[in-house]
């Protein structure tokens, strides 16, 4: 046993310049194969580790989106782009594609609105604060194409007070519009109810001028729903809500969801030319709800229609659908009788219930 080898014996030493040749050629082949262009390192099971191996500073691939931004010389092909140099700034330039976003224009579905449509609605931006300035676009952008915001001559038609059948879907209840005017102030409300259950309260109050109404306060109550309102404020050039902080531009001639069903009637008593083949009446109108659009009404034609107060001869006009739950809205008007509505149909562009009002009989003073 003494003269086998024991496995712990010392193993004979390098010598030390083998060491540092061995040490010296490996960190050569080492260095030379990371620098060799076109080879793509292997991903590295440990992330700490692979921090030491990046020696070789890649420059980051400009992104497609921001070519346009690049200086005229850097897109000249087979012409590197000089670095830009490093610039202090005391806030975070905005990220890439909100850049590139805010220089493009904004294409907008409906981007041949007439210009004339744009200078009418938005003017009276002007003389509001900056907050009503950034929604004015929205109200321009109402419009449908070609189409303007022209104010009207009127005649108004004397109080009355008209009660309707009301048909939404299956139920069948009752409905009633009024309509009281005095010097200068007037009130319109429509009401509606279904099995014996309120469904809807809309009150329009305002002034009457040159133009017709002139809405003040209009305010929408509904079944199982606080009460809305939207509020003319006509000093300050602006419609406003009690809820949404939304705003629009106060366009002469504005209406709301009640006083357009007298006001379509009171055009046409003052200009009966209206209701002829490609005649069109064009309303601004708001809602309670932050909403406001363009309706715009088209001649239909005649039609005569059977109601338990009788048969009435009828001009008909409609107001298409321009967008996703948008409304379409027919209404039937007698010219024997001011051109108040005999009958009005409401249907949401959705494919919801269409919420029907057919006369029953009138009450005039």
């Amino acid at each position: 046993m003494l003269n086998e080898p024991s496995s712990l014996a010392p193993r004979r030493a390098r010598p030390r310049w083998q060491v540092l040749a061995v040490a010296a050629v490996a960190a050569a082949s080492l260095h030379g194969w990371l620098l060799a262009p076109g080879v793509d390192l292997p991903a590295p099971a440990d992330a700490s580790r692979a921090v030491a191996l990046q020696v070789r500073e890649v420059p980051a691939p400009v992104p497609a989106a921001t070519a346009d931004s690049l200086p005229a010389e850097a897109q000249r092909p087979g012409k590197p782009a000089a670095p830009a140099k490093a610039k202090r700034v005391d806030v975070p330039p905005l990220p890439v594609d909100v850049a590139i976003q805010a220089q493009q224009p904004v294409e907008s579905p409906e981007a041949d609105i007439d210009a004339g449509l744009i200078l009418q609605v938005a003017a009276p931006a002007a003389t509001v604060s900056s907050s009503v300035t950034a929604t004015a676009p929205a109200a321009a952008s109402a419009a449908t194409q070609g189409d303007a915001v022209p104010v009207y001559r009127t005649v108004l038609p004397p109080a009355f007070r008209l009660r309707y059948e009301l048909h939404r879907g299956f139920f069948s209840g009752t409905g009633e519009l009024s309509w009281k005017p005095s010097a200068d102030h007037y009130e319109a409300r429509l009401e509606g109810s279904l099995a014996g259950m309120n469904l809807l309260t809309q009150v329009s109050a305002g002034l009457l001028d040159a133009h017709g109404l002139a809405p003040v306060r209009y305010t929408d109550t509904r079944s199982r729903r606080a009460t809305a309102a939207a509020n003319f404020q006509r000093d300050k050039g602006k419609i406003t809500y009690s809820g949404p902080q939304v705003e629009f531009p106060l366009v002469p001639g504005a209406q709301d969801r009640v006083s357009w069903m007298v006001q379509i009637g009171a055009i046409l008593n003052a200009q009966p030319q209206l209701a002829a083949p490609e005649g069109k009446i064009v309303l601004f109108v708001s809602g309670a709800a932050g909403d406001a659009d363009v309706w715009v009404f088209r001649y239909v034609g005649t039609e005569n229609l059977r109601t338990d107060a009788g048969t009435w001869r009828t001009v008909k006009f409609t107001r298409e659908p321009r967008k996703a739950y948008d409304r379409s809205v027919e209404v039937w008007l007698a010219p024997v009788r001011s051109h108040l509505p005999v009958r009005a149909r409401f249907t949401a562009n959705a494919g919801g219930d269409a919420f029907e009002l057919l006369l029953r009989d009138i009450q005039l003073p």
